[in-house]
């Protein structure tokens, strides 16, 4: 049983209040799961088949190894994505089950997407409740969730030059903090 990302379309996304698309898409990536391949037996036998250890990425950095090791898919940022669910039978020697030639039909597949979850791969959000949303739920974001704890204690009347009006970091967009950090330091 493996994921894999499917492009909704040939297009890259554009948020201008609405959104349009603009350019040519990138390529898929995939994610195996963990106790696979094992028999369509043993699969039965969960009361769930779980992928809570899938993560997803924007770091083109990462060699296909590394995204393997690190069970992640890299995604395009604004690109309209669909999950995928793929399940290859597999009969006797275990091939790679996601390899191009079992893509292309090789071995007998079934193919499962879900339309309600579709979505568009973003890294930045004007909107903060969004922003906080995705610290609250993300499991892989403990280093957001920590650094909004120390943002409790930050007084922003502690500098001496500038705008001394006060922050709330809770209310403004990432583009203000940025401009009242400069300020701050300057």
């Amino acid at each position: 049983i493996y994921v894999d990302m499917v492009l909704v379309d040939v297009n890259y996304w554009k948020f201008t209040g609405k959104w349009i698309p603009t350019e040519q898409a990138e390529q898929c990536h995939h994610y195996l799961h963990p106790d696979s391949p094992t028999s369509g037996a043993q699969w039965m036998k969960y009361d769930k088949i779980s992928f809570s250890k899938l993560k997803l990425t924007n770091n083109k950095q990462l060699t296909a190894t590394q995204s393997k090791n690190q069970n992640t898919i890299i995604l395009n940022s604004m690109h309209k994505y669909i999950p995928r669910l793929n399940i290859v039978e597999v009969n006797g020697k275990l091939p790679d089950l996601i390899s191009s030639s079992n893509r292309n039909g090789l071995l007998p597949k079934h193919t499962f997407t879900f339309p309600e979850t579709e979505f568009i791969a973003v890294t930045a959000y004007q909107n903060t409740d969004i922003t906080q949303l995705k610290i609250d739920n993300n499991p892989f974001a403990k280093g957001f969730r920590d650094s909004a704890d120390n943002r409790m204690t930050y007084n922003p009347y502690s500098y001496e030059s500038g705008n001394n009006l006060p922050v709330d970091y809770y209310d403004n967009t990432y583009e203000d903090l940025q401009a009242h950090k400069k300020r701050r330091y300057q």
